[in-house]
C-alpha cells in the first residue's frame, strides 16, 4: 500500500500560551463524535481587538497583524460611514455573536468582508479549532462546509503530507522506563526522526508543543472516512503519523488498530498493528500496553513471550487497566510465564479488576471463594456480590 509522509509547510507557532485546556471532541471512527485527548476547547467564542472597526478604512483586506503590532490606535481616527457607533462598542457588541452571526454580517458590509478570517486569527489556535469544528458539523450556526474546514485545519497543523512509495514503520527502539512514563528529549528526537522517513529539521521547525496535533488526527479521520476530501487512506495513516511524531500518543494507538481491524481501506497488518501497539505502549499509553502484551502472549504479529506479556500487563494493571489485572491474575493461578502458581496471588489480582467492575475476575473470585475467604475477608460485601 502506498505511505506518505510530511513536511514542513508554515513555521508560525500556532498555539496561544494564554489559552486553557479542557476537554472536546474529534470524529471518531464511526463518523461521530468521540473522546481522544485534552486539547483546547472547541467552543472557542470569536472575537476581536478593540480598535478593529475603527482600523478597518486605513488596513486593508486582512492585514490583522499590522493592526495586533499597532502601538498607537490614536492614528487609527477613520470610520465607516456605515458604523456610527464607537468601535470600542462595536467590538464588546460583536463578542456576543457566534461564527453564525459573524458569516451573516460578512456580505453587508465591505468592512465585515473578512471578519471570520480575522476573528480566527486573532483568538489564536483554539479559536480556529472552533471555527473548523462548526464548518465540518455544521454548528455554531454555520453550515457543513468540509472544504472551508479543511482548509483551518491545514492552517492549525502547519505541515502537509505528500505521497512516498516505501512504506513506513515506527522506531521500536526506545525502551520503556517503569519508572517514568516520559521519554527523554533525546529518545524523543530520536522516535521522531524514525517513525516518518523524512528527517526533522530540529532546528527551523516550531517546538513540537506548537504544532496543532487535533488538527492533524481530524484530518486523518476526513482523508479515513472522505469527509471534504476523496477517501485515501495513505494520506489518513500519514496524517496520524505527523500527530504522533509531533507528540501525540492516541495516534499510534489508533494506528495500530486500524492494522488490526483492516478499518477504513487499511489492510490488515498484525506485524504493524503490534509494531505500533508497542511505540504507543512506550510513550505510556495504558490501553496499547495491555494490547502488546495480548500480542506477546498469543504471539500475534511478534514473537510469542509470556514473560515479556506479564511485564507489560503489569504496568498496565498498576496504571489502572481493568483486564490486565486479571490477565495477571491468570497468570498466577495458571503457573504461567515463569510465575510460581499461587491463588492467594491471583485473588488479589482478581480482587482488583473485580472492583472496576470486571465480570471475569468475580466469577474468578467466587470460584477461589475458599481461598478469597482467608485472603481477602468480606471480599463478597465489598464487591456487593
Amino acid at each position: 500500500m502506498t505511505s506518505a509522509s510530511y513536511s514542513v509547510q508554515n513555521e508560525v507557532p500556532l498555539v496561544d500560551s494564554n489559552q486553557t485546556e479542557s476537554k472536546t471532541n474529534i470524529v471518531s471512527d464511526n463518523g461521530s463524535c468521540g473522546k481522544h485527548s485534552t486539547i483546547l476547547n472547541m467552543k472557542a467564542i470569536p472575537s476581536l481587538p478593540a480598535f478593529y472597526f475603527r482600523a478597518k478604512q486605513t488596513i486593508k483586506g486582512d492585514n490583522l497583524n499590522s493592526l495586533l503590532k499597532c502601538n498607537d490606535c490614536d492614528t487609527l481616527l477613520v470610520q465607516s460611514d456605515f458604523i456610527n457607533l464607537p468601535s470600542e462598542m462595536m467590538s464588546h457588541i460583536t463578542s456576543f455573536l457566534n461564527w453564525g452571526d459573524y458569516a451573516r454580517l460578512a456580505p453587508v458590509n465591505s468592512i465585515f468582508t473578512h471578519v471570520l478570517s480575522d476573528a480566527a486569527e486573532y483568538g489564536g489556535a483554539d479559536t480556529k479549532w472552533a471555527l473548523a469544528e462548526g464548518y465540518l458539523h455544521g454548528k455554531e450556526g454555520l453550515a457543513n462546509e468540509p472544504s472551508l474546514a479543511l482548509k483551518h485545519l491545514h492552517d492549525l497543523a502547519g505541515i502537509q503530507v505528500s505521497q512516498k512509495e516505501d512504506s513506513i514503520e515506527p522506531d521500536v527502539s526506545t525502551s520503556y522506563d517503569e519508572n517514568s512514563l516520559v521519554v527523554n528529549d533525546e529518545q524523543m528526537r530520536d522516535a521522531q526522526s524514525s517513525v516518518i522517513n523524512v528527517p526533522l529539521n530540529l532546528e527551523c521547525s516550531p517546538p513540537i508543543h506548537m504544532r496543532y496535533t487535533p488538527a492533524m488526527r481530524q484530518l486523518a479521520t476526513c482523508y479515513l472516512k472522505g469527509v471534504g476530501v476523496t477517501q485515501d487512506s495513505s494520506i489518513g495513516l500519514a496524517w496520524l503519523e505527523a500527530a504522533y511524531q509531533h507528540s501525540d500518543t492516541d495516534s499510534a494507538h489508533e494506528i495500530a488498530t486500524l492494522y488490526e481491524y483492516g478499518k477504513d481501506g487499511v489492510e490488515v497488518d498484525i506485524v504493524l498493528a503490534a509494531k505500533w501497539f508497542h511505540q504507543a505502549a512506550q510513550r505510556g499509553h495504558v490501553e496499547s500496553m495491555a494490547e502488546y502484551a495480548m500480542c506477546l502472549e498469543l504471539g500475534c504479529g511478534v514473537e510469542s513471550s509470556e514473560e515479556k506479556a506479564l511485564e507489560w500487563y503489569t504496568h498496565a494493571a498498576e496504571l489502572g487497566h481493568v483486564t490486565s489485572n486479571f490477565s495477571v491474575g491468570e497468570m498466577f493461578e495458571e503457573a504461567r510465564a515463569g510465575l510460581p502458581q499461587s491463588d492467594s496471588e491471583a485473588v488479589l489480582w482478581y480482587y482488583k479488576a473485580a472492583q472496576m467492575g470486571d465480570v471475569d475476575s468475580k466469577k474468578a473470585l467466587k470460584r477461589l471463594s475458599d481461598i478469597a475467604r482467608i485472603v481477602l475477608p468480606g471480599w463478597a460485601n465489598t464487591l456487593n456480590d
